[in-house]
């Protein structure tokens, strides 16, 4: 690492230790996150591109790390989703991005999940479990089987360049978009299981408004299937537009930028959604 780089990255964990808290919280978004001070340590780092992944050295702990090839194909994967991000909302971010990523044995205590991660936006950072047996798949921007997906990294991206969303439903409605599935399924799969088998976990954007099922497992598909369906009929300006709209605001924001009203809107979403 070059000298530039390690002052860059010497910042960024200065100011994670200035607003860190003894322990960690996990609350009710993988945005509300604070990391112990003392997780920066023991980490190897690799970096490329914008993208830079500290992870865990063999034998750290009972747990597997991540080889240097795997490590390499994450710093492809996340450079290749960096410029597709920017290129689907229309924005551009030029700073680089830092993962942080935890073996499976740690995750659960350390970050507050074994399963997935946290961003932490302000700090261009995210916290990830690393989990070598994943669901195979293939992911919309043609990556086979990614260990991390684009989830985080969008938030990162989303944050940094259109403003810091007072709702769940735009925060996490863009991550899952942008990354296309969830839980190793895509959206679209999941939304249709739950059509056909368990239509109480159809939610109205209504209901993703006002958070009525904070379950992540169908929180967050139906919210990464409304924004699409927005940005798809409306274009991604007027939705960028209404990324840090406040939940009493937004309905009337959205017809004021859209010229649709939230109720057509809502029952157009439904024959979208039985149409899938």
């Amino acid at each position: 690492m070059n000298l530039l780089n390690r002052k860059v990255s010497f910042i960024i964990k200065t100011k994670i230790r200035a607003i860190t808290i003894l322990g960690l919280f996990a609350l009710s978004s993988c945005t509300d996150f604070f990391a112990d001070v003392n997780l920066q340590k023991e980490w190897k780092e690799m970096e490329s591109g914008k993208i830079i992944v500290h992870y865990r050295p063999e034998g750290f702990s009972s747990a597997l790390s991540p080889d240097e090839e795997t490590v390499r194909s994450i710093l492809d994967n996340q450079n290749l989703y960096y410029r597709a991000i920017q290129d689907s909302i229309g924005r551009s971010f030029n700073d680089r991005a830092l993962i942080y990523l935890y073996n499976k044995d740690e995750g659960e205590k350390l970050i507050g999940t074994d399963g997935g991660g946290h961003a932490i936006p302000k700090l261009n950072s995210f916290y990830y479990t690393y989990l070598p047996n994943r669901r195979e798949i293939t992911d919309q921007y043609n990556v086979i089987n990614p260990p991390i997906g684009a989830h985080e990294l969008a938030h990162v991206i989303t944050h940094r360049t259109l403003g810091y969303p007072p709702t769940k439903m735009m925060s996490e409605g863009y991550a899952v978009w942008l990354d296309g599935n969830y839980a190793g399924y895509t959206i679209d799969d999941i939304i249709r299981k739950y059509r056909r088998d368990e239509p109480d976990k159809i939610m109205t954007p209504d209901e993703l408004l006002t958070e009525t099922i904070d379950r992540e497992s169908v929180y967050y598909p139906n919210a990464g299937l409304l924004i699409r369906y927005l940005v798809q009929n409306h274009g991604i300006e007027k939705v960028n537009r209404l990324f840090i709209s406040k939940e009493n605001d937004l309905k009337e924001d959205f017809q004021r930028i859209t010229g649709e009203s939230w109720k057509t809107m809502s029952r157009r979403f439904k024959r979208y959604i039985n149409n899938l």
